[in-house]
């Protein structure tokens, strides 16, 4: 490997500092996801109501998918470049072809929000309507559409009528955080 590196030794702090700003944007929303999804799980199990913005909570989830979608263009840009930096990029993070974050539908699902909402409100929607959903599933006798929503008790986001598990996004940024954050302490510099 050594002898075709795509990227020059001095140049790898530059990637290093990118993809940091985005795995460390997406660290935050997920912390603060789990501890309200905690939050509303202990409050649930004792009759409160929960108290929450469910803008602010699904504007945190997704952006973890949009921060791991721009994680996922450095590993496989959208446009092929001379330098195929992706090649040495997910060597050194260790990533094979099957990688979560490779999946173009959840890439897709967050960079062309607005095509799809297009497509899907074309088709005519009947049934229940909710803009924006964070909690349980709610069991469905009616056809029910999520604009977006987070279903706690499975992990699943739901954009317009797509599913994605978020939980491999999560286990992955934050895999891909860690090792960023030891590359940086080792002077910028990737194995």
């Amino acid at each position: 490997m050594e002898d075709c590196l795509p990227i020059w030794p001095e140049h790898e702090a530059f990637y290093i500092q990118s993809m940091l700003f985005h795995t460390r944007q997406a660290c935050v929303s997920i912390d603060l996801v789990a501890d309200l999804v905690g939050r509303l799980s202990s409050e649930r199990k004792f009759g409160i109501a929960p108290d929450f913005d469910c803008s602010v909570a699904l504007d945190h989830v997704q952006n973890i998918v949009i921060r791991a979608a721009a994680i996922s263009r450095y590993f496989w840009p959208s446009r092929k470049h001379s330098n195929d930096r992706d090649t040495r990029l997910r060597s050194a993070f260790q990533i094979n072809d099957d990688y979560v974050l490779r999946n173009r539908d959840l890439r897709d699902a967050a960079e062309h929000f607005d095509e799809r909402l297009d497509t899907y409100l074309e088709g005519g929607i009947v049934g229940y309507i909710i803009p924006e959903w964070f909690g349980p599933q709610l069991k469905k006798e009616v056809p029910t559409h999520y604009f977006r929503a987070y279903f706690i008790n499975t992990g699943h986001l739901q954009i317009l009528d797509q599913e994605f598990f978020v939980q491999p996004i999560v286990q992955e940024v934050i895999r891909v955080h860690n090792l960023l954050a030891s590359f940086d302490e080792n002077g910028g510099r990737m194995p």
